[in-house]
């Protein structure tokens, strides 16, 4: 027989159906506990049986066979049953996917019960080649073609590894499984639903596998496609963490952001990682514990087209609720609904020497100075310039206004058609606070234009008003 090894972290769960690769990978986990620990390491080990409500009397044979299995093994056994095709049509689910997310839902929950923290499932060789095939007739990519990984987390605590899967039998084929099992003298079940050629993967399972080992050799295939899943899969965990260190550098990351000037400096590879990991984060923090799905190309396509056009506001939407959005420079990934922002003042503020706010995302700050400063920069700001020490005080603040008109070059222009001109989206328009002079006229509207006859001064003292965005706050609620 192929080497088996137990997880390394016990007590352990066995997700146990019956057929031959779970009976086998029950038993060769009881006997490896059992030589390390003696009769006491079968109290390390819990199978755990779903009935799922689908194939009537023959799912009650196999809640059955488990039973007696595990009874004379000396394996506690948990069996729940849940009524799959029904929860599938309440969501709209394929029966396969339903049962899926219902099993794994069961086993997490046994686990968090019961404080275990490794899950072994009898994943194969040839599980992995079905699920390559599978996937390379929907179109995937490096991740994909990783196959089934041997490992995988499964839960996050206080931000360390609570739970694990582990797959000991991912090496085996499922002839190796069926001579192991015939060598121990074990008895398995069938499931007859495995049988039949009404779904994707089991006609890949009768009639593509078959013809694969025709060309290549009796399980050829399922050895070249595990080889192929461990180089794909190195190549996606080099791509990711170079997306993941880039994405956790970002000051936006908390928020679920990344600065546009980043990504379309990034290789496409490593921007689409980005993506995924600035999505998964975003679900896990806003969603109920409800595990995220994937991106896929058509998602990932729209955010990057999101980021190289980089439009103020514009959005993309997202699987799971979520939606990608360009907002101050970055590129987010966050809640497609989003809180409106609160109301901005309706009367005129007074700006004075110190930080005032302006909504919630903006602040403006005046500084005077004994001699000329220079205007700031930096990604968080949005406007800054100096004018005369003797400016006509006290400035105010305000929303533009319909007929706003400022004297730039000496002409009264209307401030509506300088924004025109400047590709500024209507729905901004007002989030950009307007500087006025003591009798409202306009003075200064940041980055797009200057009232004539404030020129900053070369020389003596100066003052200098900065807008700039406030990023901690970005995407408050």
């Amino acid at each position: 027989m192929l080497p088996f090894s137990l997880p390394e972290h016990l007590p352990c769960l066995v997700a146990f159906s019956g057929g031959a690769d779970s009976r086998l990978l029950l038993e060769l986990t009881v006997r490896a506990l059992v030589e390390r620990n003696g009769e006491e390491g079968r109290g390390q080990l819990t199978a755990a049986h779903l009935h799922h409500g689908i194939r009537g009397e023959e799912a009650d044979r196999d809640l059955a066979f488990c039973r007696r299995v595990c009874r004379e093994l000396g394996v506690e056994l948990i069996s729940e049953r849940v009524d799959v095709p029904a929860l599938a049509a309440e969501r709209g689910e394929s029966l396969e996917t339903a049962a899926r997310r219902v099993r794994y839902s069961f086993f997490e929950r046994v686990m968090d019960e019961r404080g275990i923290p490794t899950l072994m499932t009898a994943h194969h060789a040839d599980d992995n080649l079905e699920t390559i095939l599978e996937r390379l007739l929907r179109g995937t990519g490096t991740r994909g073609m990783g196959g089934i990984p041997p490992t995988r987390l499964m839960g996050i605590w206080n931000g360390f590894p609570a739970t694990v899967l582990y797959r000991p039998l991912l090496e085996w084929t499922r002839r190796d499984i069926l001579a192991a099992c015939h060598e121990l003298g074990l008895e398995y079940i069938t499931d007859s639903s495995n049988l039949a050629d009404d779904c994707t993967r089991n006609r890949i399972r009768h009639t593509v596998i078959p013809a694969l080992e025709a060309i290549a050799g009796v399980d050829a295939p399922q050895r070249a496609a595990l080889r192929m899943s461990r180089i794909a899969e190195e190549d996606d965990e080099c791509l990711s963490s170079m997306a993941e260190r880039r994405v956790n550098a970002s000051e936006a990351f908390f928020e679920g952001g990344i600065e546009l000037t980043e990504l379309r400096e990034l290789h496409p590879a490593v921007a689409k990682r980005a993506f995924m990991r600035l999505h998964r984060t975003a679900c896990l923090f806003h969603s109920e514990g409800e595990t995220p799905g994937n991106l896929a190309a058509v998602h990932l396509d729209a955010l990057q087209e999101l980021a190289r056009k980089g439009i103020l506001e514009s959005t993309t939407p997202l699987p799971d609720g979520m939606m990608g959005l360009v907002r101050d420079g970055f590129l987010f990934i966050c809640p497609a609904k989003l809180p409106p922002p609160p109301p901005l003042p309706e009367e005129p503020i007074s700006l004075v020497e110190a930080i005032t706010a302006w909504g919630r995302r903006v602040c403006i700050t005046l500084e005077s100075f004994p001699s000329p400063e220079p205007p700031l920069a930096g990604r968080s700001i949005l406007a800054s310039a100096v004018f005369p020490a003797d400016l006509p005080r006290p400035l105010t603040i305000r929303k533009r206004q319909d007929g706003d008109r400022i004297l730039s070059h000496g002409m009264h222009k209307r401030l509506k058609k300088l924004l025109q001109e400047k590709n500024i989206p209507p729905h901004l328009r007002d989030s950009i606070p307007l500087i006025c002079l003591p009798d409202g006229d306009p003075l200064w509207y940041p980055s797009i234009a200057f009232r004539d006859g404030y020129p900053p001064p070369t020389e003596g003292a100066c003052l200098r008003i900065t807008v700039e965005y406030r990023y901690p706050t970005r995407l408050e609620k």
